[in-house]
């Protein structure tokens, strides 16, 4: 499951994703991240992943062409998680974005939040 949050005067938005990750989350969110970013320039996103066991293969495809075809527009990128493949998957995603992109632990979900929120675009 996937939940966006609204968009904070930083131009930061609030993604939890939990439990397994499939296509219709994709189909329900997509739109609504359309809107934001066609009246924005670049939007910074603090991702909180929570007990997350997983992406069906359909559900990373949408993740992919999105984020591709709105990778300019991407500000910087939070990820809060708890487990080392989603550390070892920022850092893959890091080399394929411009945006810059940081994983944090549980416990550094404060300093995740402040990092994002530093250089958001205005």
């Amino acid at each position: 499951m996937i939940k966006l949050g609204n968009l904070n005067e930083n131009h930061v938005m609030t993604v939890t994703v939990s439990s397994r990750v499939r296509k219709d989350d994709y189909d329900q969110i997509l739109p609504r991240l359309e809107e934001v970013l066609a009246k924005q320039d670049k939007v910074g996103f603090f991702i909180k992943l929570e007990d997350v066991t997983g992406f069906e293969a359909d559900a990373l495809w949408e993740d992919i062409k999105f984020d591709v075809r709105h990778r300019k527009q991407y500000g910087r990128t939070a990820i809060v998680g708890d487990s080392k493949w989603q550390e070892w998957g920022t850092k893959i995603a890091n080399l394929f974005f411009r945006a810059e992109m940081r994983f944090f632990t549980e416990d550094q979900a404060e300093q995740a939040w402040a990092w994002v929120n530093q250089l958001a675009p205005d």
